[in-house]
């Protein structure tokens, strides 16, 4: 990380000093071609990550992202795609030092809806310097969360900013799915260089006829227990040890009966929910 002073700037990569305009907000290195983005009185490394996917390809990790056990059954092959965009987001990343080792830390480098789009893994290796002529100004996202602003939220979820040895911009590729589900809009990220799908709304599967299906089942096994230690007791009247273990051994026939339905029932929800 450097500072401004002037009208020249030296790049992080190779140490190369530069010229710069004062309303310039990325600069590409004269000597090694590495892009930097300027944040008022700093500079950091900027990165790009490589897109891996199609939108074929994003789109059917998408649905098969829909058709896992935590959505609503079949909204893989209901879900309707009303729109499809590809762009380029920013994050910055941040590593840090401390004696467990390198951690990496990431935050939006513009507001987003999807939380999660943090939790996303970048390796190293898969860092490429940022080239303007490689790319069209069209598919990024511009960064309008300034580099102290974002460190300012790392050191609220606990990171001391002294730990800080590199801060980069990095541009993930993602593609954006919106979809219509029984009337409602919805939207996912999938990130284009790994696949993986990122959400932080979804038509999720119904809580309720599990919830009613543990009450009834708490309610038949109770009944069981009663219904063991009533027959029991029937057959032999006098309260003894024999004849609590005679009821213990009809409660467990009677627990398998009782098991037999609920499972039916379970397994029903399951595919219909």
């Amino acid at each position: 990380m450097s500072e401004i002073s002037s009208s020249k700037i030296i790049c992080p990569q190779c140490g190369g000093e530069n010229s710069i305009r004062a309303d310039e907000k990325f600069l590409e290195c004269e000597y090694c071609g590495s892009s930097v983005f300027i944040d008022k009185r700093r500079l950091v490394s900027h990165f790009v990550v490589n897109s891996n996917f199609t939108k074929e390809q994003a789109e059917g990790n998408l649905r098969r992202w829909m058709a896992g056990n935590y959505h609503v059954k079949d909204l893989d092959k209901l879900a309707q795609i009303t729109q499809v965009s590809f762009y380029y987001f920013p994050l910055w990343y941040f590593k840090t030092k401390d004696p467990q080792g390198d951690r990496i830390h990431l935050q939006p480098a513009h507001s987003t809806p999807v939380s999660e789009i943090k939790n996303i893994q970048i390796p190293a290796g898969n860092l490429k310097p940022y080239h303007k002529n490689d790319f069209t100004d069209e598919v990024f996202v511009e960064a309008d969360v300034l580099y102290d602003s974002a460190k300012s939220w790392l050191s609220q979820s606990g990171v001391n900013p002294e730990n800080i040895s590199e801060s980069s911009l990095v541009n993930v590729p993602f593609y954006h799915f919106y979809y219509l589900y029984k009337g409602q809009q919805y939207s996912a990220l999938v990130e284009a260089s790994s696949g993986m799908v990122y959400a932080n709304i979804w038509p999720a599967k119904s809580e309720m006829p599990f919830k009613i299906l543990f009450a009834a089942a708490i309610l038949l096994f109770g009944l069981a227990s009663l219904a063991s230690f009533a027959v029991s007791f029937w057959i032999s009247p006098d309260i003894s040890a024999e004849t609590v273990f005679f009821g213990e051994f009809i409660k467990i026939f009677a627990y398998i009966l009782a098991a037999v339905p609920l499972t039916a029932i379970a397994y029903w929800i399951v595919k219909k929910v």
